[in-house]
């Protein structure tokens, strides 16, 4: 779900408390010092607040698409293959709220135009299909699901609209409205609205100029509590979607309407258009000092970091291997809400209307490990050195775990030491910091240090932290703690500090690959003194499983799959890694892209078969040369065939070989050439394997060589004409 970056509009709810507000506006003559302390005192809209607390939201990606097996979609769709018969929303609900998920968004309408509720202003929607004979409405359904487990519910709706006749045209904006406001008003609640800022052409050969103003002006007046996302005023996209923050995340950004902007729109009783932000928002610096002394306003405008629990966003079955571990997610929520964000996780369901088995598994991993480790905070202790507090804001405050109180320093000291005496000894591997951001976003850069033996040792730093900032590290065990706020807007405030123990993870080394007659493996854990147990087979371990105390060697195709028990009684999650061994010895291979390696060297021979996803991590990429390949069977063998897989997705560069050819040896120096094969490239633009095959009558030989030509560039036509094309390659079989 790729995002087109446009000028971004913003129209703020602008709300005041206490000579703060969610904009401030910079005079021509303030001074650095007077910008600084004017940025350290926007706040958030209540709304916002609201959302920032929220920290994990879900999106549903669920559509035509699901069925087609694309994620763009097309204008023209048989609605009569749309029948998720074993549907389910209120299932939906329970598994994403079990696993921690506040608010839910839907799809009510992607790219291709379909609408998965009854709109009365086209017939490309639900109603139109087998679904319920008609009578379903998914948009109804999940909002029922919703309420009815005190889930918030939100929904997408595409501004682009490739089926809609009038869009390119002025008419669209009005149909589009008219849609809106058939969801605002007929669902209950809206608490988030998300716009994807995609941008197509329509039938009129002219893209949509969107009048965004009036859906801000439509949401505002019929959902007043709703936020705008992405494409919108109250919350940005954070630029990537790869579930991961920036490591300095300001929520205060520059903005470029002036007081008197806002004056002359309020005489002439105008809603104002809103302060342009024309930059990239996927730029590493947003907020920063050298970005606000240059803006007429400062605006509160968090992150919202979205990702898909699996490589793509709507449902394919050939990603169902491809589903992000438990480890994986709960690496991703340290770098999204523990990095000032609110992560946006997409579960798309299936065709039958199901959300599978191993995405709901990866979610109950994934609360499991957020709920065994924030079970205890193990900061619980006294302040015993403060270099500065506010009466009625003392630095104790920061441990009593209550977001509503807040440690801030006396005067104008913007830095500040604070010295924790824990309980009693604690071993620790998480750090947690929030400020209050009800008073505003301040600290720029700090220092977290413990008491070793005789002196002080960091174990954490950082920039911002804003809501929340999540630390992971080595388990450090201590007594006595430090944090030195080094740098602040002002006046810095904390209103949560903690320490935490996660489960213990494992890793392997090396990680999962092929090999070729034997390969050393070794299990780690980032828990010193935990018991790991394994097993061979693939079959989940327990304590009586085969206790790990040092390497172990594998000389066949194996799964290895381990679990650990930390001293401190808490368990791993199990966890697998897969050793393939190749059936061949390679005697020489072209270079292959650092990229798509598909495993390494002997990834072409190793008995595992890619997918039609360039991603799934089985394919090896050949970025605009050849491959060419050498096999060994180390004595003479009898050859009846020989195949070789390829993979074509336009979309992504990837083309069929121009030509396979195949080539025999009894010495590896002379080869026969036993002939070439031109793949048959079928016409269609969606991802598929040809596999390109020679007969060879029985031949006896020791070696063979196949080389597979790159067309090289993507051909006349295509949208990346004279750029290097991608060769795709994956099993090789000898029969």
């Amino acid at each position: 779900m790729k995002k087109i970056i446009l000028l971004i509009f913003i129209l703020p709810l602008i709300i005041f408390s206490q000579n703060k507000s969610n904009i401030v506006f910079i005079n021509q003559n303030d001074t650095p010092t007077e910008i600084i302390y004017k940025a350290a005192n926007v706040i958030p809209a209540k709304h916002q607040y609201e959302w920032q607390r929220l920290e994990l939201t879900a999106f549903i990606h669920f559509g035509m698409n699901t069925f087609m097996g694309l994620e763009w979609g097309r204008k023209d769709f048989d609605l009569s293959i749309f029948n998720p018969v074993s549907i389910n929303t209120d299932h939906w609900v329970k598994i994403l709220k079990d696993a921690g998920f506040k608010l839910i968004i839907l799809t009510a309408k992607h790219h291709d135009g379909f609408c998965l509720w009854p709109s009365k202003y086209t017939d490309y929607d639900i109603e139109n299909t087998p679904y319920k004979n008609g009578k379903g409405d998914i948009v109804k359904e999940l909002a029922e699901s919703c309420r009815k487990e005190g889930v918030k519910f939100g929904i997408y709706l595409s501004p682009w609209d490739m089926h809609e006749k009038t869009y390119g045209t002025d008419d669209y904006n009005k149909y589009f409205r008219n849609q809106l406001r058939e969801l605002l008003t007929n669902y209950g609640k809206i608490s988030e609205v998300w716009f994807d800022g995609a941008c197509g052409e329509g039938e009129n050969g002219k893209k949509q100029i969107y009048d965004w103003n009036s859906y801000y002006k439509l949401i505002r007046e019929l959902q007043p509590d709703c936020i705008i996302t992405n494409m919108g005023p109250d919350v940005r996209w954070v630029g990537t979607e790869s579930g991961y923050g920036r490591k300095t995340e300001w929520s205060v950004l520059p903005g470029n309407i002036s007081d008197t902007d806002l004056i002359a729109a309020a005489s002439q009783q105008k809603v104002l258009d809103g302060a342009f932000i024309p930059r990239d928002l996927t730029e590493d610096d947003l907020g920063s000092r050298e970005k606000i002394f240059k803006a007429k306003s400062l605006i509160w405008y968090p992150a919202e970091i979205d990702v898909s629990i699996r490589p793509r966003w709507f449902y394919h079955k050939e990603d169902d291997n491809l589903v992000k571990s438990p480890e994986k997610l709960f690496d991703i929520y340290f770098n999204s809400v523990g990095l000032n964000g609110v992560l946006l996780l997409n579960v798309p369901p299936n065709k039958g209307g199901l959300i599978v088995e191993k995405d709901i598994i990866s979610l109950n991993g994934f609360r499991y490990l957020i709920e065994n480790t924030f079970d205890k905070n193990l900061a619980t202790g006294t302040v015993t050195n403060i270099s500065s507090e506010k009466q009625g804001n003392e630095a104790d405050l920061i441990l009593d775990n209550n977001n509503e109180t807040f440690w801030t320093t006396n005067g104008s000291d913007s830095t500040a030491v604070t010295v924790i005496s824990l309980d009693t000894v604690r071993t620790f591997n998480c750090a947690m910091l929030q400020e209050n951001i009800l008073e505003g976003q301040r600290i720029e850069k700090f220092l977290l240090e413990y008491w070793n033996k005789n002196h002080w040792e960091k174990f954490a730093e950082g920039t911002t932290v804003g809501y929340k900032r999540l630390f992971k590290f080595n388990p450090v065990t201590t007594s006595r703690i430090r944090i030195i706020i080094e740098q602040s807007r002002t006046n810095p405030t904390l209103s949560n500090f903690g320490l935490y123990l996660s489960p213990p993870s494992i890793s392997f080394s090396p990680p999962s690959s092929t090999f070729k007659d034997s390969i050393e493996v070794n299990i780690d854990c980032d828990i010193p003194d935990s018991k790991i147990y394994y097993t061979l087979d693939g079959s989940l371990p327990d304590s009586n499983s085969m206790h790990y105390n040092g390497k172990i060697f594998i000389d066949s195709t194996t799964i290895i799959t381990a679990i650990a028990h930390s001293p401190n009684g808490k368990k791993s999650l199990p966890v697998s890694a897969k050793y393939y061994k190749a059936k061949y010895e390679i005697v020489s291979l072209t270079e292959y892209s650092s990229v798509y390696t598909g495993g390494g060297k002997y990834a072409l021979i190793n008995g595992v078969h890619g997918s039609n996803y360039f991603k799934d991590g089985n394919w090896q990429g050949y970025h605009g040369n050849n491959l060419e390949i050498v096999l060994d069977f180390i004595e003479n063998k009898r050859i009846r065939k020989i195949s070789a897989s390829f993979l074509k997705d336009i979309n992504a560069y990837i083309f069929l070989p121009d030509s396979v050819t195949f080539y025999l040896s009894e010495d590896g120096i002379n080869f026969i050439k036993l002939g070439s094969k031109k793949p048959i490239d079928t016409g269609e633009d969606k991802a598929e394997i040809q596999t390109v095959s020679i007969n060879t009558d029985d031949i006896n030989c020791r070696y063979i060589k196949i080389e597979a030509k790159n067309i090289r560039f993507c051909p006349e036509g295509h949208i990346g004409k004279g750029s290097k094309a991608w060769l795709f390659a994956d099993e090789i079989t000898v029969e």
